[in-house]
């Protein structure tokens, strides 16, 4: 942990000692067993939680119940209440270090009186709605109450996503506005937090009607919410080691092309090395620069080989910033010395500059290697004319997507096999498994774009993948 980020973290925590300390419940006597049951419900709440497809962080219902504890108890209990039941959650369950779960509970405290502190300023009542007694029912209700509790969301967001920015960025040497963006403010995520948020409303419908019964039967569609995210994730878990296993058959188909192709780069390196080690016996060192520059040169090649096979071996979804040029062209350098690719021609029209996307490098590389060898083998098997496969990249800013499109001179797909061209095990190769698209089509969707076949007639076939700019989807 560097310098700034422990001053960091100590910052937030002495400023959260000091705002509990000034905001100690003044009626803990009478609501003492009121407090702690809905520290209970927190922790509960907060002990729903299921790690990220990512494996970055994680997600829980924690935010819903926080918010009902600030409209029911107000600014001071749930201060307390929030921040005791997420260092016991976070310890006790999640099995977070102890400096992760110190600095997660302090800045709750934060983001709690400041979200608490809008509620009221906005016409909330700061003591919470029990101060209140019963509640009037009817429309003017429901109107004084809207505008603070949506004051409550805009606050309990903005805060708690800039005060745990901070401590992501720091801790993972990325720019502050990045994480925000790449982290926090993105569609599925803000979806995700709308969610979570307006739950909180019906948490205090449910106490104000009939009590802890309410809150109680209120967890049962927290727990199936809960439940069907981790039959959700272990879907996805399942699909991930479906594609890990194609990627190990196309592995093994290619291995003896790679085979043969380091074999023939590592005789010419045998080669040179004794040219260089007779010359050196004969002291005639005129040409062992040539000698050295060429080895240089095969173990560049090797080299690169090898990088695309780990590359390509990732088991998991590994999110990070890609660049598309670079890895079509990382792509094209991997297959292009395969027997299937002699002869073909590489026609690249690559935006500039080039598009860029958060996404899993390796599994992108196997969809472009799967479309690459799908058209290597949809022209051999034509025997006749022109070889080329175009590729081509582009980024649509409105849409906040990047496109690519694979193309082919072969002759194209016809009309029956297209509405099944995706579907495992459908292939019209004699030796194909018919796991190559399918498991492309995965890969994509997981990502959150789309792959779409076409087949114009007397053009071949093309494959189009459209992708979004923020991917799918530190400090947590």
């Amino acid at each position: 942990m560097s310098l700034r980020l422990r001053l960091y973290v100590a910052l937030v925590g002495a400023t959260a000692i000091a705002l509990l300390a000034f905001s100690a419940p003044i009626d803990l006597e009478g609501r003492w067993g009121h407090y702690l049951a809905w520290a209970a419900f927190c922790a509960v709440s907060e002990s729903l939680w299921l790690t990220t497809l990512s494996g970055a962080g994680t997600v829980s219902m924690a935010s819903a119940a926080g918010l009902a504890t600030a409209v029911l108890w107000g600014q001071g209990p749930s201060m307390w209440i929030v921040s005791a039941s997420s260092i016991v959650a976070e310890l006790m369950v999640q099995r977070k270090p102890w400096v992760r779960a110190g600095f997660n509970a302090s800045q709750m405290v934060i983001t709690m009186w400041v979200a608490t502190g809008a509620f009221a300023l906005l016409g909330g009542p700061r003591e919470g709605l029990e101060s209140l007694g019963s509640l009037a029912s009817g429309q003017a209700t429901v109107t004084r109450l809207a505008l603070p509790t949506l004051g409550l969301f805009a606050a309990y967001l903005l805060v708690n996503r800039a005060l745990v920015a901070v401590a992501v960025a720091w801790s993972t040497e990325r720019r502050y506005l990045r994480v925000l963006r790449e982290d926090w403010f993105y569609t599925e995520r803000l979806l995700e937090d709308a969610a979570a948020f307006l739950l909180s409303p019906l948490m205090v419908v449910s106490f104000k009607s009939i009590g802890y019964a309410g809150v109680l039967l209120f967890y049962a569609p927290l727990k199936m919410i809960n439940e069907s995210h981790r039959r959700y994730l272990e879907l996805q878990t399942a699909q991930q080691q479906l594609i890990h296993r194609e990627r190990m058959a196309a592995k093994g188909e290619m291995a003896a092309e790679i085979g043969h192709e380091l074999r023939n780069q590592l005789v010419a390196i045998k080669g040179r090395a004794q040219m260089i080690k007779k010359d050196a016996e004969r002291e005639i060192f005129a040409d062992a620069g040539r000698h050295a520059q060429i080895i240089l040169d095969q173990t560049s090649r090797m080299e690169a080989l090898s990088k695309g096979l780990m590359d390509f071996s990732h088991a998991q979804l590994v999110i990070e910033r890609v660049d598309v040029n670079a890895l079509i062209q990382r792509s094209i350098e991997f297959v292009r010395t395969q027997n299937r690719f002699d002869g073909v021609e590489w026609e690249l029209s690559l935006g500039e500059p080039g598009p860029e996307l958060r996404a899993d490098p390796g599994q992108l590389q196997q969809v472009l290697l799967n479309l690459f060898m799908n058209a290597a083998d949809a022209m051999k098997e034509a025997s006749n004319g022109k070889k080329a496969i175009g590729v081509t990249s582009q980024t649509d800013e409105r849409a906040r997507q990047v496109r690519l499109v694979v193309t082919d001179c072969g002759p194209g797909i016809a009309p029956s096999n297209l509405a099944h061209i995706f579907e495992p095990h459908f292939t019209t190769k004699p030796q194909g498994h018919g796991l190559g698209l399918a498991t492309s089509y995965r890969i994509v969707q997981n990502h959150g774009g789309r792959l779409l076949a076409e087949s114009p007639p007397g053009e071949g076939a093309r494959f189009t993948v459209l992708l979004p700019l923020h991917g799918p989807g530190g400090w947590t």
